[in-house]
């Protein structure tokens, strides 16, 4: 996860000036030049290294708790994350194709199965599960990162209606703010199972 966040601050950084992080969506990364060559696999390394370390938070919440289907919404995160990594999204203004519908859904699906499994893991347990000191915070991201994603569909439907010259809806920006507290979700998801592996103990099933 952590490589997932430094390819994506690079990105940031070097494609600035071709990739506005206001109006531009995440995706469309895969459109930019860095020194002559495509931003694309840069790109899909950064949705590679999330997917492989959702992956891993996967296995470790599979071990500590009998949750299947928070581990099949989190299947289908880190599935909706490869497809992100494999197909890219239609350039802006470009005619729909099959790779951005494809593209398309699996971000959206990605997008709803993680706060999911977070509203689902904190689910009332005894006081020995891992993820009950944490379970409002829990919680609150997962609340939080619902409506942002509402705001960005909501964005989206609303520029593919109306078809505006100049959208004043900040697309990029409501994907990013949506993109961080997913991070932020993640990481506080994973965080009982690092104090676990640290201690060198076994983590409680529950």
């Amino acid at each position: 996860m952590a490589v997932a966040v430094v390819l994506a601050i690079d990105l940031h950084l070097r494609l600035s000036s071709q990739v506005s992080p206001v109006w531009q969506t995440l995706s469309e990364y895969v459109y930019g030049r860095l020194g002559g060559a495509s931003a694309a696999p840069l790109f899909s390394a950064m949705c590679l290294a999330l997917a492989l370390g959702s992956l891993a938070l996967l296995v470790g919440i599979a071990k500590a708790r009998r949750a299947t289907p928070v581990l099949v919404l989190l299947a289908v995160w880190c599935a909706g994350l490869l497809v992100c990594a494999t197909f890219e999204v239609d350039p802006d203004g470009a005619a729909r194709s099959l790779s951005g519908q494809i593209h398309n859904y699996a971000a959206v699906l990605a997008f709803i199965a993680l706060p999911s499994a977070g509203w689902l893991l904190t689910r009332r347990s005894n006081s020995e599960c891992p993820w009950e000191p944490r379970r409002t915070t829990i919680r609150r991201l997962a609340v939080a990162s619902a409506a942002s994603l509402v705001l960005v569909l909501g964005g989206f439907i609303w520029v593919m209606s109306t078809s505006p010259d100049h959208p004043e809806i900040t697309l990029g920006l409501f994907e990013r703010l949506l993109f961080l507290i997913d991070l932020a979700l993640l990481a506080t998801m994973a965080r009982p199972l690092l104090r676990g592996h640290l201690r060198e103990g076994p983590l409680p099933r529950v």
